[in-house]
């Protein structure tokens, strides 16, 4: 047992150390559980090196891109209540509302009506992107998405909320002053 840990610290000093392997022995382990009858089973040592082995695996699926600023800007969230979805934007602080009925004629590629949280007038409509990826809101004019890999869960109930989002062009920069 003693010579076996004297052979692996000799391995472990070695491959520390920089010093060749070929000088160090490999431990042997015996097979079965009589040690004095079992012939020893050594395994073939590789070369061990300080140098870091070179990765090529996966470098071919990564590429430098240039920054691209973002084409949309968070504004805001949606939320379901009692079924229907609440809509809340930073920028209009009276909240609006698409109902259940509304929600379905949206997703299915009609148009739903979007309507003042407390007074439950028509303020804009709701329908599905064309592309199919987001529910766009038009709201005074002004369009605000929501992307359907963010709507779903909220609709199915895994999600409590999801991001509403406006054109980055439709938002003023921030002043510095």
């Amino acid at each position: 047992m003693i010579a076996a840990l004297r052979n692996l610290y000799q391995m472990v000093k070695t491959a520390l150390l920089g010093t060749p392997v070929e000088n160090a022995t490999v431990p042997a382990v015996t097979a079965g559980g009589d040690f004095s009858s079992s012939p020893p089973i050594s395994a073939p040592v590789t070369e061990i090196t300080n140098e870091p082995a070179p990765v090529t695996a996966g470098l071919e699926e990564w590429s430098v891109r240039s920054y691209v600023d973002p084409v949309f800007v968070k504004v805001g969230r949606v939320y379901l209540d009692a079924g229907d979805l609440v809509i809340r934007s930073d920028r209009d602080a009276r909240g609006f509302l698409l109902s259940e009925d509304d929600i379905d004629k949206a997703l299915t590629g009609g148009s739903g009506k979007v309507r003042l949280l407390d007074l439950r007038a028509t303020v804009g409509t709701a329908h599905l992107s064309t592309s199919g990826l987001a529910l766009n809101l038009i709201i005074e004019r002004q369009l605000h998405t929501i992307p359907l890999r963010s709507l779903i869960p909220v609709l199915n109930g895994n999600h409590r909320k999801a991001p509403l989002f406006v054109p980055a062009d439709d938002v003023a920069p921030d002043e510095e002053g």
